[in-house]
């Protein structure tokens, strides 16, 4: 074979053909891929649930304001495909992360301070939805917006929280995980420090105006209880009794109209002196 001549003068050299490789055969090429086939489906099969993550979802916004104790979540989610069914159940997991705390201290008795507690092994708070991907007419499509409403009765607190969306039928992660800031004023905790005061010990000049203070009132208490105690209100007039006079000494034996009527020893006393009487004045007259 001669050399190729070429424009420039000079000679190119001749190319021979590569013979085959004997150990790159077809039925070996063959092989190899169907290893590689093999290999790939055992991982799609056998990999975990959080690693098949279908579809993608987004929020309006990740960091929604508090209204009357509830947050707003506004979703689109891209399910990946035209679901077979209209609504597919799935379930929305909140785990707390971060608690925002306000609490009064030594240093700021008066005005709450903000702190940033971090959280750990926390349980997650799940709510339960049917998400629909069809409109009034029946037609699906692959792509909805939803929204719902979370509250504090629920357990929710203002902070941060890892949010995971997973579908019940087959428990596939539907988009990446969410952080989520619930923004609001959580009630205030009191961490003040606690002083006990002991009772005030009283100087030896009030202990002397105590005493006699209770000296006074003790001399007071015979005065109020010899008051004279008013009758009871019966409904009768009451009647005051005669006052008590002492006996009068002597007397001429008469009756005196108003007074009791004497009695026998004084009337027999009565009669032997006035037979005395008249027998002295007999004697005089002789």
């Amino acid at each position: 074979m001669k050399p190729a001549r070429i424009s420039d003068g000079g000679y190119a050299r001749t190319s021979r053909a590569t013979p085959p490789n004997p150990q790159c055969s077809p039925r070996r090429t063959a092989f190899i891929q169907a290893l590689f086939a093999a290999l790939a489906l055992a991982f799609v099969l056998f990999a975990p649930t959080d690693a098949r993550a279908a579809g993608t979802v987004t929020l309006a916004t990740r960091e929604p304001e508090e209204v009357n104790g509830k947050w707003k979540l506004n979703f689109t989610i891209n399910y990946g495909a035209k679901p077979d069914i209209a609504y597919i159940p799935m379930i929305f997991s909140f785990t707390p992360t971060v608690l925002y705390e306000r609490s009064l201290t030594d240093q700021s008795p008066e005005r709450p301070l903000l702190t940033k507690l971090p959280l750990k092994n926390q349980p997650s708070i799940n709510e339960s939805m049917d998400v629909g991907f069809s409109d009034a007419s029946g037609k699906v499509f692959n792509i909805t917006k939803f929204d719902f409403v979370i509250r504090r009765d629920k357990g929710f607190e203002a902070g941060e929280y890892d949010l995971k969306i997973t579908r019940q039928t087959d428990g596939a992660q539907m988009g990446q995980t969410i952080k989520l800031i619930l923004k609001g004023d959580n009630p205030v905790v009191d961490r003040r420090a606690i002083v006990f005061a002991g009772e005030k010990k009283k100087k030896p000049e009030e202990k002397k105006q105590d005493a006699s203070a209770e000296k006074k009132e003790g001399e007071g208490e015979p005065a109020a209880a010899e008051a004279p105690q008013e009758p009871a209100a019966t409904g009768e007039t009451p009647t005051e009794a005669p006052p008590a006079e002492p006996p009068k000494q002597g007397g001429c034996g008469c009756r005196v109209a108003g007074l009791p009527a004497p009695t026998e020893g004084a009337s027999l006393a009565a009669l032997l002196l006035g037979a005395a009487v008249a027998l002295r004045r007999r004697t005089s007259r002789r």
